[in-house]
């Protein structure tokens, strides 16, 4: 499987150019803004909050970016296409600031969804496809499960959560846990200020990066997976069938050498890498 995790935060010309195809659809992304500080290099900002098809605020997530802008005609250049939570962080003046605008705000009191599904739930509603799932008539083949995983990926809208992780320890790993639900049926990846986050599935897989935006720092970490067995090419310290596991040993502070890597993994594992604070010059 091949994956571009920043291509999110390119130009919005060059990620038209590159990714999205307006013949099938595919290549569009919804944007969910967290309940996190927006501490993201603001250009990066711009550019993936342009990029993105949809753009959903979850509950406090509409109060950071209300925040994000000094000025009522700033923050009309950035109003989100609907904020849905439970609203117990939403602040009322900034309810009645989008709803103003025409901006829907929807309480959602569910107590076995969080915020971050609750708006993943109005990304599955304007998928191209009516069903991100099927009920298979027979067991299919660990092969013919992962073609599936990928075009289901391909057609289906991706997701971007913006404050994914950072804050309270709990809702970091909340939103970890959500990209792995996410992962069998859609490209979806977390971005803070410092990091970007995808997981792999069990399989082999190519992934590019931007110079630009990301690096050198790397890891790859066996979130949700008792043990997993690594091989890599395209790191500083590749690996040949490494045994990682917590309480053994973890792959963090690698370093990128080149654009280009590639991981094999027998069990799913998480993948990150930092964002440049600055654009190199």
């Amino acid at each position: 499987m091949n994956w571009q995790p920043s291509k999110c935060l390119e130009s919005p010309e060059e990620y038209k150019r590159k990714y999205v195809s307006e013949e099938t659809g595919q290549g569009h992304f919804a944007l969910i803004i967290l309940n996190q500080p927006i501490l993201l290099r603001r250009d990066l900002f711009e550019n993936v909050w342009r990029n993105a098809k949809y753009r959903f605020c979850a509950d406090g997530g509409a109060n950071r970016l209300y925040d994000l802008h000094s000025t009522d005609e700033e923050r009309a250049q950035f109003l989100p296409d609907y904020i849905r939570g439970d609203f117990d962080s939403l602040r009322d003046s900034v309810k009645e600031y989008y709803e103003s605008k025409g901006v829907p705000a929807q309480r959602d009191t569910c107590e076995y969804s969080t915020d971050f599904m609750k708006c993943v739930q109005l990304v599955r509603a304007r998928d191209p496809s009516p069903s991100t799932t099927s009920t298979p008539t027979s067991i299919p083949s660990a092969a013919t499960e992962a073609a599936g995983q990928e075009q289901r990926q391909k057609e289906n809208l991706g997701v971007v959560a913006l404050g994914g992780t950072g804050g309270r320890f709990d809702q970091s790993m909340s939103s970890i846990h959500h990209l792995y639900i996410l992962n069998r049926e859609r490209h979806a990846c977390l971005v803070s200020d410092e990091s970007i986050v995808v997981v792999l599935g069990p399989g082999k897989h190519g992934i590019t990066c931007n110079l630009e935006i990301e690096g050198p720092t790397c890891g790859i970490i066996p979130v949700g997976s008792s043990v997993a067995h690594l091989t890599t090419s395209g790191l500083k310290w590749d690996v040949e069938n490494w045994k990682t596991s917590f309480g053994t040993q973890i792959s963090t502070s690698n370093a990128l050498v080149g654009s280009e890597v590639t991981i094999q993994t027998d069990a799913p594992v998480v993948w990150t890498t930092e964002i440049r604070n600055k654009q190199k010059s």
